[in-house]
């Protein structure tokens, strides 16, 4: 009876997944090095992965294991196109891979995967269908999708549930639905049961494995994987200092090591064994294994079907996705396709996507919004307690110049600080989404700078509201229009130099002084221009302080302001034209001034975005 549940249960898993089989990938490489710099001056290099050989088969599982150090991430990322390797040769079907073209058909889940907390499991698999899959695929397909993948990965009833409170196995099996979503036959899992309990970790590879079953490539890496574990996995890949030690099935495991007189002791477990014996025993495991080339052991490498009945109880339903139509593509369209990478939705939909996803995450996280806003409102109202009513008389004109670049920075450290802190910490998201080709750099970069502004505008306005009020500033709606302008413009090119700085550096709020301070020294404030060095002149043109700080003396004492009532015996500034001549601001213009705060922003845009788009080719 067991042996005929097992054959109809393979009979309906080959009917529903025929399309898979057709579309099998195996994937073999050949004398694989990867080498990498040693040393401060990169002077030598060390060897990571020396000459490595091997296989990995549609409709197996399979699972690289070796010691801490190894170079199991190192493999899997050469495999999955993530790093470039040094020397050997990769194929898929025999033939030699083109990555661009492996990438469109595979994903990689990396070890520290991380998925949008304020989203819930429902909405991540919304967004990843709409930006994985093309326009060929209607809406009713799409959702379709979304219901199978969440059925077949037992997230049934946690589909309403925001991710960041989801358990580490929930988000193990998110992460993987995401990528599901337009069903890629080749699958890497870098450390998929790190952190996770015996029991969560049983329910994830055996999912795995009847991923794999249904004609997928799947390969992961692993530790020390349990026996219990053991029984769901088709291909073992022991790694040794870079090197293979063994490729073949679990059961072919004990006699390989007995041709060696390695004889593993009773109830222990074999992979752990053979982890603990590799570092002395090196040389002869790499030899006999022919480091990756025998494959003498893989012969009955499909582990045993009845087994996967033993552990039906900890997944309910099995895995069944429905088949994608193809899209229609015409003679030119295919060989497009062929030469270059193209994603399955065009730019213009992945940022409306994106700028969706990223307003509704803020929506959902109100606190940082209400906190940002209420510094903003709290400082406005001591700064404008503090200059109270100073912006009318001519004996406070210096004081209301103060007031006026303590505004400027304030406002710019605000936004810098806030961007610097808060966007490095979407990397680990955004590396794994780009890889697996969701999006371009551009459509995210401009998604996630549009959806920052309007929390900033607010925060803008609501300073600058309260402020001009309570300084008594002049009531003029064109001053106040060009006062409220020269801030906005101020905060928002800050906030593209904290971009660029968050896409530079992981620790952003640490350089953060490094790349803001140069801006504030050469403003003008501190060190007026005409007294500065001849030869660092030039450097005050590309401060954006500077410019900002000549827009707003322009709105707030040029434009012919008339004398300014003096209350004391004698005010130096009662004309506010001498004020702007002595600051070396007579023959400056307010457009000038917004033209190069633009042009200085744009810059910062086109910088970052190169940095960024960098940045997510490499892992740092």
């Amino acid at each position: 009876m067991v042996e005929m549940a097992v054959d109809n249960q393979s009979d309906s898993q080959e009917t529903n997944s025929t399309s898979l089989i057709e579309d099998a990938l195996n994937i073999s490489f050949e004398n694989v090095s990867y080498k990498v710099r040693h040393g401060f001056f990169a002077g030598g290099q060390k060897t990571i992965l020396n000459e490595l050989s091997g296989q990995f088969n549609a409709g197996e599982l399979s699972v690289i294991v070796g010691q801490s150090g190894a170079g199991k991430s190192s493999l899997m990322d050469i495999l999955a196109g993530y790093t470039k390797h040094t020397s050997g040769r990769i194929c898929v079907n025999g033939r030699t891979r083109d990555v661009k073209m492996f990438r469109r058909r595979s994903c990689y889940i990396l070890q520290d995967d991380k998925v949008h907390d304020m989203l819930t499991v429902h909405e991540s698999l919304k967004v990843a269908a709409e930006l994985k899959l093309g326009n060929h695929v209607s809406k009713q397909q799409k959702q379709q999708r979304i219901e199978e993948i969440i059925t077949s990965l037992g997230l049934s009833q946690a589909r309403d549930t925001r991710a960041g409170n989801l358990s580490g196995g929930q988000k193990k099996r998110l992460a993987i639905g995401l990528e599901l979503v337009n069903d890629p036959p080749v699958m890497f899992l870098d450390e998929p049961t790190s952190g996770l309990d015996c029991s969560i970790s049983k329910q994830l590879i055996y999912l795995l494995h009847l991923l794999a079953r249904q004609g997928r490539t799947v390969v992961i890496s692993m530790h020390q994987p349990s026996t219990m574990l053991l029984h769901m996995v088709d291909r073992l890949y022991a790694v040794v200092a870079g090197r293979c030690a063994y490729m073949g099935s679990v059961s072919s495991l004990l006699p390989y090591l007995s041709e060696m007189n390695l004889i593993c002791p009773p109830y222990h477990n074999p992979v752990d064994f053979f982890i603990e014996i590799c570092s002395e025993n090196e040389n002869r495991l790499v030899e006999c294994a022919h480091n990756g080339k025998n494959k003498e052991w893989t012969q009955n490498t499909l582990a045993t079907d009845r087994k996967l009945l033993e552990y039906k109880e900890y997944i309910r339903e099995e895995v069944y996705l429905s088949t994608l139509p193809a899209p229609k593509e015409d003679p030119t369209s295919k060989i497009l396709l062929v030469l270059k990478s193209t994603y399955p939705t065009n730019s213009w939909k992945q940022f409306s996507v994106l700028t969706r996803r990223s307003l509704l995450s803020i929506w959902r996280n109100p606190s940082f919004t209400i906190m940002i806003t209420g510094i903003h409102c709290t400082m406005a109202l001591f700064v404008g307690c503090l200059f109270f009513n100073i912006g009318g008389e001519a004996k406070h004109v210096r004081d209301n110049y103060n007031f006026l670049y303590y505004s400027l920075m304030f406002l710019m450290f605000t936004a810098f600080s806030a961007t610097s802190i808060r966007f490095p910490e979407q990397i680990p998201v955004i590396r794994r989404e780009h890889f697996n080709r969701w999006y371009n750099t551009g459509a995210y970069y401009f998604s996630t700078l549009v959806a920052a502004i309007p929390t900033q505008t607010v925060c803008t306005l609501s300073f600058t509201l309260i402020t001009y009020w309570l300084t008594g500033q002049p009531i003029d709606y064109k001053r106040f229009i060009l006062y409220c302008s020269t801030l906005l413009l101020v905060s928002y090119v800050s906030l593209c130099v904290g971009l660029f700085n968050g896409s530079m550096f992981t620790n952003g709020v640490i350089f953060g002084p490094f790349f803001i301070m140069p801006f504030t020294i050469f403003s003008g404030f501190f060190l007026r221009y005409d007294d500065a060095p001849f030869f660092i002149q030039w450097l005050f043109q590309l401060s954006f302080l500077k410019h900002g700080l000549i827009g707003l003396v322009i709105a707030i004492f040029g434009m012919d302001r008339p004398k300014l009532p003096c209350t004391e015996l004698y005010c130096h500034y009662t004309r506010p034209v001498q004020f702007i001549k002595d600051n070396g601001m007579l023959g400056e213009q307010y457009s000038v001034a917004m033209i190069a705060l633009c042009t200085i922003g744009f810059a910062f845009i086109a910088v970052a975005y190169i940095v960024l788009k960098v940045r997510l080719k490499r892992k740092w």
